[in-house]
């Protein structure tokens, strides 16, 4: 049986906020360490910080183009929808054009027409950033202001499926704009999540300003951390899910699938959710991180 634990509440406040551009001009951008290996016969990626309102999205970041297949999904991914600034990464979420909106069944088969004439079967179009390469057991940091709304989703998650020849396995953090003074964490393990996946309080409201939120991800365990305080410890090897996974970030919009759980957004909603700053550290840890960016208010 996995062991469980939570720690903090609402007592537990985060007194933090990222360094200005010029103090991020002064350290590394990008940790680049040795060359790539293979995890599991993916191609590994190499430890790094990404500080995007410096170096913008680089070679390794990339803007999701595509329709989720799923029909109950009702958000589409367009790269136009996110904005590399001088505020960070940013992710746009829009309705669609009711005049643009094609049948599911039309973009699943077509053959890139569809989707290059801007057409989309979803209601909404947002941003979606993955990094490219994959990843295994160590830290990985986000600092992430969330959207605020009813049926919006601001999420940071590692994850790898069968579209890429593996079972489902993943690790999650993410923000319900119904209630960003929480924060609701999960994993996959061969496509089961959690039974009673939790929704913690974080301390602080996460649509207020940049969080630094943390995944520490082990053969044996996986921690979440906000500001630098545990908040969800989850133990026991066969509960842990396996490597290789990818890196992502996304701003989504929950439909009537969801309704139980994020609540539906309105058709005419906007929002937007920024992303800052990414780093994963492997588990010898001595490369530079997100959370060494962060200094006391």
């Amino acid at each position: 049986m996995a062991a469980i634990t939570t720690r903090g509440g609402p007592s537990v406040r985060l007194k933090k906020s990222i360094l200005t551009s010029a103090a991020l001009g002064l350290s590394c951008l990008l940790m680049t360490g040795a060359a790539a290996g293979q995890i599991e016969g993916k191609t590994a990626g190499v430890p790094f910080r990404t500080v995007f309102p410096i170096s913008g999205p680089g070679a390794n970041w990339w803007r999701a183009e595509y329709d989720h297949p799923a029909g109950w999904f009702q958000t589409a991914w367009r790269k136009e929808a996110v904005e590399f600034g001088a505020a960070g990464a940013r992710m746009h979420l829009a309705p669609s054009d009711p005049v643009d909106r094609v049948d599911g069944k039309e973009m699943k088969t077509d053959n890139g027409s569809l989707l290059k004439a801007g057409k989309t079967s979803k209601e909404f179009v947002s941003g979606q950033v993955q990094r490219r390469n994959w990843y295994g057991y160590g830290r990985y940091e986000v600092v992430m202001q969330a959207a605020a709304g009813k049926g919006l989703i601001s999420a940071f998650y590692l994850y790898t499926g069968p579209h890429f020849g593996h079972s489902h396995e993943e690790i999650n953090i993410e923000i319900l704009g119904k209630d960003t003074a929480r924060a609701h964490f999960n994993r996959f393990r061969d496509g089961a999540p959690l039974e009673q996946p939790p929704w913690v309080d974080l301390g602080f409201d996460a649509a207020a300003a940049p969080r630094l939120y943390t995944i520490d991800w082990s053969q044996d365990a996986i921690i979440w951390s906000a500001g630098g305080t545990e908040l969800f410890r989850l133990t026991g090897a066969e509960h842990v899910p396996r490597p290789p996974m990818k890196i992502y970030f996304e701003l989504w919009a929950g439909s009537e699938k969801q309704a139980h759980w994020s609540g539906i957004a309105p058709k005419d909603t906007h929002a937007s959710a920024l992303v800052q700053c990414a780093s994963y550290t492997p588990p010898e840890g001595g490369t530079p991180s997100c959370s060494e960016l962060m200094t006391t208010e």
